[in-house]
């Protein structure tokens, strides 16, 4: 039994262009109704419910789905995959470890996922469109309150050292290590979790303080990334080194600021869809190269197998890219959830009239914001934090969020302007001035500078652009404990990213929480129609009705127009012509996911043609 789909997946959209785009925007995010029955999260066949959107020409891309599938492999003599050989995969700039792998001590970003993910592995994982499935948890299951999850793991699993995957070996993960870790011990309290109960040996209850339909999701993360206590006991040093998990590569050898070079468990539990062994490779080499144009040459001159990124200009530039043979890349794009926006400061007089900000939103032109940024870049603008390719993704948020209309923006600004209570205490009819936040960079650059134009030909408005380090800017918009209200922050609008990846629960909680007690809250919205919504995300079940309370707060925060959307976040894997099954992964199930998530691959279904 596994986690039930929460829906067919949506196919990413995306479109090709000639040029790319350099900007560098910021990460904001954590990342009770009565339940008539208890959520059992249990595996259901899943379609493909369509075919990518594509504009101009089609570039050699898998697009993200889930169904049963059986490989479609062209080499081989006898048909199958090549086996053996060395994946050198090139990640992107990340946090790199120096205290070791530890997943309670290390904050693993995307690019060291890459690396860690095939060593550790979770008891759930998220796929492309946002589902959650089983991995070393045969089911997930709820009893009516969402507050106790009963946990059954596969049979039949043991670590790389030998040691069985057990109930207890989880419970004592997260008691033990998790619970007192600097990374982990957050995501333990995000997911409200109080207690780990083993049954028996392949069964654990756990209880979470409030109802959480969103703990499956969380078990697909680092609280349920599950290692051996055995080994991590037994030798710490060597462990925070190479960690013990029951994935599909071991750790051979990793230096700080060196490679870190995986090599095949023989004894590996997963087969492929076709029910043959894995993984493929022999080896996976793993180097990171900071540097995004010198990582794409490195692929294209043979230096490199594979590579992944997060920028918006290596997505768009490996569409075209050939190498010296006039090879195309294999490229797995996606649009992620997670959105570019210029967030407005609820708290600060005249953003906290919502004529103003409505009317700053309707003066806005996306289309020419996101041109501004780079006018050939391949990218799809916003309406809410899910992309297109999401579950989450809500047709009734997207009509939510308004066009840009100039004539309403003047009309609303009149009325704010001309009103005597108007709260930044200027003079009727004087314009209202707005100071906008950013980062020194000179792709946002443009932006402002575009968006003061657009702001300011309302004849309403007055625009002052800041510019400063991208710390500083983080600071000021957070905030801190001593103002008042604490973490208010200090600006008017600015630049940030709104969404991510956790579940839509811990998400929301962070964007529309108290003010003095969530610092994640950057807009400072709250109300009790919000949080009414949040309760109702956090204690419905994960199908219809829970799809349908997201859409419903998705479509309320457009309503309060607390920022101004730009475009959405892009990622790719791309690959060269000798490489087979990127973005491929077959579930235990026998079904197939493919894609990628936020440039994190899966390569142990990858392989390679040449000798």
């Amino acid at each position: 039994m596994g986690l039930q789909r929460q829906r067919p997946g949506l196919l990413r959209r995306w479109r090709s262009g000639a040029a790319a785009l350099a900007t560098v925007l910021l990460l904001a995010t954590a990342c009770n109704p009565a339940v008539d029955e208890a959520p059992e999260i249990t595996a259901a066949p899943a379609t493909i419910d369509g075919e990518p959107e594509v504009a101009g020409e089609t570039p050699p891309a898998t697009t993200q789905s889930l169904r049963e599938s059986t490989p479609e492999v062209p080499a081989g003599s006898d048909g199958s995959p090549r086996r053996g050989g060395t994946l050198r995969v090139l990640l992107a700039a990340d946090p790199t470890p120096i205290t070791g792998w530890t997943p309670w001590d290390h904050v693993c970003a995307w690019s060291c996922r890459n690396v860690l993910d095939h060593v550790l592995e979770t008891l759930t994982v998220v796929t492309p469109d946002g589902s959650v499935e089983p991995w070393l948890a045969e089911s997930v299951v709820a009893d009516p309150s969402l507050q106790q999850w009963t946990v059954t793991l596969r049979p039949g699993i043991t670590f790389t050292d030998g040691e069985p995957l057990d109930a207890l070996t989880v419970k004592t993960g997260i008691d033990d290590y998790l619970r007192s870790g600097r990374a982990s011990s957050s995501h333990l309290r995000d997911a409200r979790i109080t207690s780990v109960i083993v049954v028996d040996e392949l069964t654990l209850v756990i209880e979470v303080g409030e109802p959480n339909a969103g703990l499956p999701a969380a078990l697909a993360g680092p609280v349920g990334r599950v290692f051996s206590t055995v080994a991590a006991h037994a030798e710490p040093e060597t462990f925070a080194r190479a960690p013990v998990g029951t994935g599909p590569f071991v750790f051979r050898r990793w230096s700080v600021g060196a490679p870190a070079v995986l090599e095949a468990n023989p004894d590996y539990w997963r087969t492929a869809a076709d029910g043959s062994t894995l993984p493929w490779a022999h080896d996976i080499v793993f180097t990171e190269m900071p540097d995004e144009r010198q990582r794409l040459d490195a692929l294209l001159d043979g230096r490199g197998d594979i590579l992944m990124s997060r920028s918006a200009e290596l997505s768009t530039a490996v569409a075209a890219a050939t190498d010296g043979a006039g090879r195309r890349l294999a490229a797995v794009r996606q649009y992620d959830d997670n959105a570019g926006a210029v967030l407005f400061n609820l708290l600060r007089a005249p953003l906290d009239d919502i004529r103003v900000r409505r009317a700053l939103v309707a003066a806005a032109d996306q289309a020419r914001l996101v041109s501004a940024l780079g006018p050939d870049v391949d990218w799809l603008a916003a309406t809410q934090w899910w992309s297109p390719a999401s579950i989450w993704y809500s047709e009734e948020a997207a009509a939510a969020w308004p066009t840009h209309d100039a004539e309403r923006a003047r009309a609303l600004l009149r009325e704010y302007t001309e009103d005597p209570e108007r709260s930044d205490g200027r003079d009727p009819g004087e314009p209202v001035r707005i100071r906008v936040l950013c980062t020194d960079d000179l792709a946002l650059g443009r932006m402002t500078a575009e968006l003061e134009r657009q702001w300011e030909s309302t004849g309403l408005v007055d625009v002052d652009v800041e510019t400063l380090a991208r710390t500083g800017l983080v600071s000021r918009v957070m905030g801190s404990v001593v103002q008042s209200p604490s973490f208010a922050g200090d600006f008017g609008a600015t630049c940030w990213r709104v969404g991510g990846e956790s579940d839509p629960a811990v998400l929301a909680s962070a964007a529309v929480g108290p003010v003095r007690t969530t610092p994640l809250n950057a807009s400072n919205l709250s109300g009790e129609h919000l949080s009414a919504l949040v309760s109702l995300i956090k204690s419905t079940d994960a199908g219809d009705g829970r799809r349908d309370a997201v859409a419903q707060f998705m479509a309320e925060l457009n309503n309060e127009s607390p920022y101004v959307f730009l475009a959405y976040s892009s990622s790719v894997v791309a690959a060269t012509a000798d490489v087979e099954g990127l973005g491929r992964m077959s579930l235990p199930d026998g079904r197939v996911a493919e894609g990628q998530r936020l440039g994190v691959g899966r390569y142990d279904e990858v392989w390679l043609r040449r000798e």
